[in-house]
């Protein structure tokens, strides 16, 4: 099985559009979605649109949670907060409908392989991953051999048997049969590892290969908007 995994879209029309694209250029047999499409972007209608019609399961981010969870929304730093506070309010019942119906975690047995936003551990609470240390709850309850996530927007690989842990550049990746491993795409709409082109993964669970990309896509235009809509100016200079 193939699939493409994009994750943390956060409302980025321009990044989506652009990865979607090359996606169906590409071809695959499966395109999931790790969750946070709205947050942050001036595009969140378009971007559930879109995501609706691409991928083939959805995860549930917790910005994507917080249209509706003031609890969780109320933890948010200003920008989030904001951010989250004007999507609740141009977003229609049925689009948040549509997001009620993200599931937090999906565990594939037949196909090894789970999909997440956070950790896959208490993947309510949305736990980052950004060490092996915040790795070892998720290899101890992991039911799968692979299990990818979101959340903190840089493309990363956690393996338990070797305990390798590193930060992933645009390239192709051979994975070991026998390992676990946690592995995060990256983020299409808002990446943070001082790299402005979006980043996803391809992921072909037959030959165990990983291959992670980053596209240039018009972000001056994703940050324009940002600016038009009245949201902070910090989330588009973000982008840049």
């Amino acid at each position: 099985m193939n699939y493409a995994v994009i994750s943390d879209i956060h409302s980025n029309l321009e990044a989506l559009e652009c990865a979607v694209q090359e996606i169906k250029k590409r071809g695959t047999d499966q395109i999931i979605c790790l969750g946070d499409v709205v947050g942050y972007g001036a595009n969140p209608s378009e971007c559930l649109k879109l995501v609706g019609d691409a991928a083939d399961e959805i995860i549930l981010g917790n910005h994507d949670r917080a249209i509706e969870d003031i609890e969780l929304r109320n933890e948010f730093n200003d920008w989030a907060r904001e951010a989250v506070e004007w999507t609740a309010g141009v977003l229609s019942e049925k689009e948040k409908r549509q997001i009620r119906d993200f599931a937090p975690i999906v565990i594939d047995r037949k196909r090894n392989v789970t999909w997440t936003h956070g950790s896959a551990y208490e993947p309510d609470e949305f736990h980052y991953l950004f060490t092996s240390s915040d790795a070892k709850s998720s290899f101890q309850i992991l039911e799968t051999d692979f299990c990818f996530f979101g959340h903190t927007h840089i493309p990363s690989l956690f393996s338990a048997k070797s305990q390798e842990a590193r930060y992933l550049t645009a390239g192709i990746y051979q994975l070991s049969k026998g390992e676990r491993y946690l592995i995060n795409p990256g983020s299409v709409g808002q990446p943070r590892d001082r790299n402005p082109r979006l980043s996803f993964a391809f992921f072909d669970s037959k030959e165990l290969t990983l291959e992670i990309l980053r596209l240039d896509y018009d972000n001056q235009k994703a940050a324009q908007k940002i600016r038009k809509a009245g949201l902070p100016a910090y989330l588009a200079d973000r982008l840049l």
